[in-house]
């Protein structure tokens, strides 16, 4: 299962997935990471450079973890994930609607996601859809039996590229 979109961002620099059926959420505190997981309201949450604008977004669901690989990107991290459903939508924080057709998820159970990131540092502005988007993600995610800590935010060695 994959998705591949121009998201806008919402309200406090975020791409808020939420799982459907749940109370309209609180975002949590902002830190230094680029993903975070809020286990009480089933909330992952993208934290983007851009406070307007558009980011480029693809999600992935593969059945083993994969390698890390960083080619292209300049950071990532992650985190562990428990959906009761298998609904997750992006959701707007302002108007409390879903703002994309297409679930991160297919079925419910416990994930590790695996947020790969590029172009946070580039200072743009702001951008539309349909421009050539300078920040873009990746988010992979697989079926893990056991929750882990989250990683803390890795930059990618550009020597190893």
């Amino acid at each position: 299962m994959v998705i591949e979109a121009e998201l806008y961002v919402q309200y406090g620099s975020t791409l808020p997935f939420q799982q459907v059926g749940m109370p309209m959420p609180d975002l949590p505190a902002a830190t230094g990471d680029i993903l975070t997981w809020d286990g009480a309201q089933r909330l992952l949450v993208v934290a983007t450079a851009s406070s307007l604008g558009a980011v480029a977004f693809r999600s992935e669901i593969v059945t083993v973890e994969p390698a890390i690989d960083g080619a292209g990107w300049d950071e990532w991290q992650e985190v562990s994930v428990q959906f009761d459903s298998g609904d997750v939508r992006l959701r707007d924080l302002d108007a409390d609607t879903v703002l994309l057709d297409a679930s991160l998820v297919s079925l419910p159970g416990r994930y590790r996601a695996r947020l790969y990131a590029t172009g946070r540092d580039c200072a743009v502005e702001l951008q539309e859809a349909g421009e050539d988007l300078v920040e873009r993600y990746l988010m992979q995610l697989w079926p893990e039996t056991a929750p882990r800590p989250p990683t803390p935010v890795m930059k990618v060695d550009r020597r190893a590229r």
